[in-house]
């Protein structure tokens, strides 16, 4: 029982250490412009990178059935946040904010659309996104997002992104730590 443990952990650790070198191998720097993708909306709707190109764009990543209070649910409330200060200093119209679930099995368009709670009415600059686990792992990649399912949960680590109006990356944070107010500060010298 034991020697199997030792191998379990052993290769979930060895299983860990790929992961994150495919997503350092995979993901955008800051600097580099970001690939176009497509996902779908929580109207149904495809939704490229593209169609935001001389905007702002900030993109996190969240599932709607996170059992985690300082994960996803955090990260929705300064997303918030975020939209909230981007209407504050007349800046709305300029950025656009892009929630990408991890978890695409369940989080279905109408999912997403009762997890918005009219978010994306109130922030008409507020988009929830799921796509194909494939399409979800190439744009998590790309951002260097590393997410696995353990006992039933989505697991992952946290990082909010912003690309300019000219599609570069700029601005990564990782965890959920980070204050939307600086956030914004940062992002506003990116804006038009």
């Amino acid at each position: 029982m034991k020697r199997l443990r030792t191998f379990l952990i052993i290769t979930m650790m060895a299983m860990g250490v790929a992961l994150a070198a495919q997503a350092k191998n995979t993901a955008v720097l800051v600097g580099e412009v970001v690939p176009d993708f497509t996902l779908t909306d929580q109207s149904n709707q495809k939704v490229s990178l593209s169609d935001f190109r001389g905007k702002g764009v900030v993109i996190s990543f969240l599932f709607t059935r996170c059992p985690y209070p300082d994960k996803c649910p955090m990260l929705g409330k300064k997303l918030l946040d975020l939209a909230d200060l981007s209407d504050r200093i007349d800046k709305a119209g300029q950025l656009q904010v892009l929630a990408i679930t991890l978890d695409p099995a369940y989080d279905k368009p109408e999912v997403l659309k009762a997890y918005a709670q009219g978010f994306d009415e109130k922030h008409k600059n507020w988009k929830f996104l799921t796509g194909t686990e494939n399409d979800i792992a190439k744009v998590a990649g790309a951002f260097g997002i590393i997410y696995w399912t353990e006992n039933g949960v989505v697991e992952h680590n946290m990082r909010t992104a912003f690309i300019d109006p000219s599609g570069t990356l700029r601005l990564v944070k990782s965890g959920s730590d980070w204050r939307a107010g600086e956030f914004a500060a940062e992002i506003k010298q990116y804006l038009p």
